[in-house]
Formats: C-alpha cells, sequence, structure tokens
C-alpha cells in the first residue's frame, strides 16, 4: 500500500515503507517514532501556539524538528495509521501516577482495532511510553525490553494501565472506549497548556527513548536510563541546559529561551 502524500515525509522520516499492513508495521512505526521525535513541554512553557492541525504537527515535527507533546504525537501517529488504512479512533486518557484521584482527562492516546482485536497506542507518554501496541486484555502482561505493561480493570469499571517496577505495578492512567472527537482533543490540549495547576505549564520535561538508552529531563534533573544503569546529571545554569537539549534532543533553542526555561523550572 502507498501512503497518502501528506505522510511521505513522516515516513521517510522514520525509514519506513508502509507497503503491508500489519501489527509488526505498527510497532516499526511506534518504536522509530519515539527515537527520533522529542517528547517535550517546551511549546508550553515558551508561550508558543499549540496547533493541532495535522499540517502544522508534521511541519513542527518533521521540518522543524521540534517534537511536543501527547496531543501532537498521537494526533500524528493516529491520522497516519487512518491514511494507511488501519482502523483506529483517539481515546483520552486520566493520568493518575499511581494515585487515587480523580483527574481531569488530559491525555490523548489511541485505539487500533486489527483482526478483531483491540490494542492500546501511545507514542506520547513521555520517558514511560510503551515501544509497542499494548492488547486490551486484562491482566494481559505486555513485555518490552527492559519494561512491562498490563492493562486491568480497576474498580470503576475502566481500563487501567500499569507499568511493573521493582516495587509492584505503578498505574499510569485510566481510560474507556468511548468515543472522544478532535473537539474533546481541543478542549483538553487548552487545559493541558494554559490551566495553571497544569503539568506542563509547571515543568520542563523531555524524553526520547532509543533502543538502548531512555533520555528523560525534568527539570534540573536529566538521566540516562540504561538496562543496567542510570547516569543522573544535575543542571546547574542555563547553558548547560541549552547544551543537553541541543546535543541529546536535537532541538536549537536561543541563549534567552534557555535562560527563560531555567528561570521557570530549574531554580
Amino acid at each position: 500500500m502507498v501512503c497518502t502524500k501528506k505522510f511521505e515525509s513522516y515516513f521517510n522520516r522514520l525509514n519506513v515503507d508502509p507497503q503491508q499492513l500489519s501489527l509488526i508495521l505498527v510497532e516499526e512505526i511506534q518504536k522509530k517514532h519515539i527515537a527520533e521525535f522529542c517528547f517535550n513541554s517546551l511549546a508550553v512553557l515558551l508561550g508558543r501556539p499549540i496547533s493541532l492541525d495535522i499540517e502544522d504537527i508534521i511541519g513542527k515535527f518533521v521540518l522543524q524538528n521540534q517534537g511536543g507533546y501527547c496531543f501532537e504525537h498521537n494526533k500524528l501517529i493516529h491520522d497516519a495509521l487512518d491514511a494507511l488504512g488501519f482502523s483506529v479512533r483517539c481515546l483520552i486518557a486520566k493520568m493518575i501516577n499511581n494515585q487515587d484521584i480523580d483527574s481531569p482527562r488530559t491525555h490523548r492516546i489511541c485505539l487500533l482495532e486489527w483482526q478483531n482485536e483491540q490494542y492500546l497506542i501511545d507514542v506520547g507518554l513521555g520517558a514511560n511510553c510503551p515501544r509497542k501496541p499494548i492488547k486490551i486484555e486484562a491482566g494481559l502482561m505486555s513485555i518490552q525490553n527492559d519494561s512491562s505493561y498490563r492493562i486491568v480493570v480497576n474498580s470503576n469499571q475502566d481500563f487501567q494501565l500499569e507499568l511493573a517496577t521493582g516495587n509492584g505495578f505503578f498505574s499510569l492512567y485510566t481510560f474507556n472506549l468511548n468515543r472522544y472527537t478532535e473537539a474533546d482533543c481541543i478542549m483538553s490540549n487548552f487545559y493541558s497548556s494554559k490551566h495553571p495547576d497544569a503539568v506542563f505549564v509547571n515543568n520542563l520535561v523531555m524524553s526520547r527513548i532509543l533502543p538502548e538508552v531512555t533520555l528523560s529531563l525534568r527539570n534540573d534533573q536529566y538521566h540516562r536510563i540504561g538496562i543496567n544503569h542510570t547516569d543522573v546529571i544535575q543542571i546547574s545554569d542555563y547553558l548547560q541546559l541549552q547544551k543537553i537539549i541541543k546535543q541529546d534532543f536535537d532541538i536549537e533553542l536561543s541563549e534567552d529561551e534557555s535562560k527563560t526555561l531555567y528561570l521557570k523550572t530549574c531554580t
């Protein structure tokens, strides 16, 4: 199958040739996407507009190499898979981060239906991103490199994505299979980028998931997470922050932008 013209630059950037629809193809796209495109909250913190128009997202990711957060990442993979002929639709989850809280729906994810089975796809979860589709079957473990995930049904009868850790399972978010539209995403995106209590309004978050290492920056703490070892770097000034963002995340920021980020989130 030949992909539509709109997404040629996206698939070329990932070095993917989507000729035959398969779950293996989706896994390849997912793995390469989270390695190639940086997850980050830069636009929120720097006061840049965040468009959910697919042409703008392609330009921002593929041409400008700026990356973004869940509403952009998962919109991009959703529309790309849809253009190839996959059956996909958007869902909006509630981030709970292992807490028993009633949080707003602020996390866009993707539902894939393939050969009478349903799969969760998420390329916008930062450093905890799955590397491949997770079958939506309660209790089934999905082992992915050095990480393991499962989906359970919680007491509210919602699905709950959990990540295995040394201290048991960590609950990442809850979701259901209700119908959501782009209008719902626009509302949730507005909250995530503008509300004074929103995570990305108050925190610098960046990540890339490479085959052998996960790069994770949160405010003044930078982690390079390998399979057997994690390096932790304490960021002490805005020039160091600027250098890390350029060298490891391949994003060019001016000194003024770097100083703004540092003063907002690292002091």
